[in-house]
């Protein structure tokens, strides 16, 4: 079988892994941690293609058997596909369930399952549904194209002369502000849609409409404090402590077509993540 550049990218970050023969687990499961782990650091990308039986076998210097063994536990999990005759291709499907939308709310809409990455990671379903039905509304404060900054251009791996459509729009859920979110969409995919067109359907759908068939989120959440925009954005005192969540959303090509960066009052957002241990929740 002809190895391609990434399987031995792969085989020489695996080289740096070594068994503890002190350890109780079976020499099989410690490299299934070894390649979970360096899934879900990023090291292995969707798919990406893991290093074969055989370089297994020389890396770990252990029989076929142990190597066959890890790399079905990483099927059995569900974070590989093993394809005869091409090797053992990363997907990584959570089974988990993430729930997200505003505080006290309850709405089953919200929770989504099995969502790396055959659905939805993250969803505001439950905005959807409420704006759907008039209980939350949007506001559309900027539509435009620009030429990205620096690191935005780097996030959905762009020129820096390349153009995005750049929007900032603020949710309102039971009359107060939910969030206010800005959003960067490479031009040939965001010239699909109208401001309009963002102020009456979620973007997670007109990328849908666009053709776009998305794999993976990538989120992270941090803390920042209210300055004058986002006093006056999201209904707070200046410096208040507030919720910052960055986005990049990657298609089924592992391209970028979405980065966004999200602020959040802590009192009216609601975040709760339950990962079972056995697929990958890591508690630390």
């Amino acid at each position: 079988m002809t190895r391609t550049k990434s399987e031995k990218a792969t085989t020489e970050r695996a080289r740096r892994f070594e068994l503890s023969s002190q350890n109780r687990s079976p020499l099989y499961h410690q490299i299934y941690l070894i390649l979970r782990s360096r899934i879900f650091d990023g090291e292995y990308g969707p798919g990406e293609y893991l290093p074969g039986e055989r370089d297994l076998e020389a890396m770990f210097k252990v029989s076929r058997i142990t190597a066959v063994r890890a790399l079905n536990e990483l099927a059995a999990a569900g974070l590989v596909v093993r394809e005869r005759g091409r090797g053992t291709r990363v997907q990584f499907i959570g089974s988990g369930t993430v729930v997200r939308g505003p505080a006290g709310a309850s709405d089953t809409a919200a929770q989504v399952k099995g969502g790396l990455p055959g659905g939805q990671l993250l969803t505001e379903a439950l905005l959807d549904s409420r704006h759907s039905s008039g209980k939350a509304e949007v506001t559309v404060h900027d539509f435009d194209y620009i030429t990205p900054s620096p690191a935005i251009a780097a996030a959905l791996r762009l020129t820096k002369s390349q153009v995005v459509q750049y929007a900032t729009r603020v949710w309102r859920f039971e009359g107060l502000p939910f969030n206010y979110v800005i959003t960067y969409v490479p031009q040939h995919i965001g010239k699909n849609w109208s401001r309009r067109d963002l102020a009456s359907t979620p973007l997670r759908d007109l990328l849908t409409r666009s053709g776009v068939v998305v794999s993976l989120v990538q989120e992270q959440v941090t803390a920042t404090l209210a300055d004058s925009l986002l006093s006056q954005r999201l209904d707070v005192a200046i410096g208040s402590p507030i919720l910052k969540i960055r986005r990049t959303t990657f298609d089924e090509d592992g391209k970028p077509v979405e980065h966004l960066t999200g602020f959040y009052p802590p009192d009216r957002y609601h975040y709760e993540v339950s990962l079972p241990y056995g697929s990958g929740g890591r508690f630390g």
